[in-house]
């Protein structure tokens, strides 16, 4: 077992000797640095202890909370590749922002216990470890949702698409909002997220893992980064950003679903395009659905992505005036997936905060299921076999 190599920040030497029993009593760290006094700045000699240091994690005893902050972007700057874990008694939403922002990797309530710095000193190695086998492990994929007219459904089948990728074996799913230029997806799911993408593409400068799943939401079987929640929130969308964060994302999860908005600016929409495996553009059988996709598949066609393009075929009827043979005939293109009507089974899920269930609707979740095995290249169940497949195999043998 590898021991943590830890440093200790605290403004004083009693509560210096009280974290270095707690992290001895582990059994996991050791010590190697104790500063007893709050840094400034990265030139201040503390600054310099750390980097001559250099442990695993710097622990912060964060008594003093704005000089806690001013030490931890001072840390984070100058040993960047540090996990710097924070011991607060602080309670207030803000605060606690400020200090993830200012570099904070976890916070553990104080008073710090051997068993809660335990598992912190474990998430650090498991992360570690994680971080070497994804250098020789595929990066996970990306599928975007999007659809060129509101309202024809785009959300809703993102939402039960990565509720199915949930279900497959071994699968660590996230659902991305990139709604533009505010978000839905929070309200779809009745909660009322601590963090949004926002705060993720924020913090993409120093963004991982263990950072990225912090901003997450868990619902339903699977990771949520809600969407925008303000108009300002969009300031911080930028192509450099945007791309960090969906390089930590498919280092993270095996499949991602993004919610994509086209309005998104180019810059940004080429990004997301580009690192997508497939890009689901939703329509429906009305006339402006089928024009508005025509012109979004020209628009991907500009992003040499035609290849990667999906057409599916929301709230599909047999009563339905134009159907799915005059719809491939007029965008040139084949319809990959079908899914139903049924307003009332989607309503119960929204108005629930929940993926569709199978008990409002069997029909509605063999669809979902069925594009998100296919999107994930998983064998879908066969079907029941006929009578006669019990009858023996005719032997052919000489």
């Amino acid at each position: 077992m590898r021991l943590v190599n830890v440093g200790l920040l605290t403004p004083s030497a009693e509560s210096a000797a009280t974290l270095r029993g707690q992290v001895r009593a582990t059994g996991f760290g050791t010590v190697s640095v104790e500063v007893t006094e709050y840094c400034r700045s990265r030139t201040d000699w503390s600054v310099r202890r750390f980097i001559d240091a250099r442990p695993d994690v710097i622990l912060v005893d964060a008594e003093d909370v704005p000089a806690a902050i001013t030490s931890i972007q001072a840390l984070h700057t100058a040993v960047p590749a540090a996990w710097i874990l924070v011991c607060t008694s602080v309670a207030d939403a803000d605060r606690i922002l400020m200090l993830v922002r200012a570099g904070a990797r976890e916070l553990i309530p104080a008073p710090v216990t051997p068993a809660s710095l335990l598992q912190a000193l474990q998430r650090y190695n498991e992360e570690r470890e994680r971080e070497r086998q994804s250098e020789s492990n595929l990066n996970g994929k990306i599928y975007t949702v999007c659809s060129a007219k509101p309202g024809s459904g785009a959300t809703t089948i993102a939402i039960n698409v990565a509720s199915s990728l949930a279900e497959l074996p071994n699968a660590h799913v996230a659902f991305i909002d990139l709604a533009w230029p505010l978000g839905d997806v929070a309200t779809f799911l009745n909660t009322k997220p601590r963090f949004t993408v926002a705060d993720a593409l924020s913090s993409a400068a120093r963004l991982d893992p263990v950072l990225l799943e912090s901003y997450m939401h868990r619902q339903g079987g699977f990771h949520v980064l809600p969407g925008l929640e303000d108009f300002t929130a969009g300031d911080a969308l930028n192509g450099t950003a945007l791309s960090q964060l969906l390089e930590v994302v498919t280092q993270t999860y095996t499949h991602a679903v993004l919610d994509l908005t086209v309005s998104l600016p180019r810059e940004a929409l080429e990004i997301v395009v580009g690192l997508s495996s497939t890009i689901a553009a939703v329509l429906t059988p009305d006339l402006l659905s089928i024009r508005r996709a025509d012109r979004l598949l020209k628009l991907m066609a500009g992003f040499n992505a035609s290849d990667r393009v999906r057409l599916v075929l929301n709230r599909v009827r047999r009563s339905d005036e134009i159907n799915e043979r005059d719809i491939e005939k007029a965008l040139r293109q084949p319809v990959a997936w079908k899914v139903g009507n049924d307003y009332q089974a989607c309503m119960e899920a929204v108005n629930s905060g929940k993926a569709v269930l199978p008990a409002s609707s069997k029909h509605l979740v063999k669809d979902f299921r069925e594009m998100s095995h296919q999107l994930a290249g998983h064998q879908t169940q066969e079907r029941r076999k006929g009578l006669l497949s019990l009858l023996p195999e005719k032997n052919t043998s000489i």
